[in-house]
């Protein structure tokens, strides 16, 4: 091979290579920002915690759940399918609202489960 290409080959091979490691920094650097963005967030909400509690704010506390050992099966299946029943309605009522404010066409079985549980009304 002649002198040239040598040359040549190297040039790009080193602009390939300063390419890659300026992505790998570019990307590096956005981490770090969104990580301190996160910890001034976190800083900010501890602070104001902790100037509450020198002040003697007094915040509610959250109570317990119940444990789930104590309640009977029957009562837990009927919780759960309950709570399955909502928010397969929700994620329902959501996508029907989104394909009509978007002017997209209903999709036939979202039709007719909303049918089924009342909330279509043609």
């Amino acid at each position: 091979m002649l002198w040239w290409s040598w040359v040549l080959l190297w040039t790009v091979l080193v602009l390939l290579g300063a390419a890659f490691l300026g992505l790998v920094l570019w990307r590096v650097v956005r981490t770090f920002l969104v990580l301190l963005r996160d910890t001034d967030t976190v800083a900010g909400e501890f602070a104001q915690r902790w100037e509450d509690a020198a002040a003697g704010v007094q915040r509610p506390v959250r109570a317990a759940p119940d444990p789930a050992l104590f309640t009977p099966v029957g009562q837990a299946v009927s919780d759960y399918r309950y709570g399955r029943d909502q928010r397969e309605t929700a994620r329902l009522r959501r996508r029907i609202e989104r394909k009509d404010r978007m002017g997209q066409p209903q999709r036939i079985n979202d039709i007719r489960r909303a049918e089924r549980k009342g909330m279509f009304n043609g």
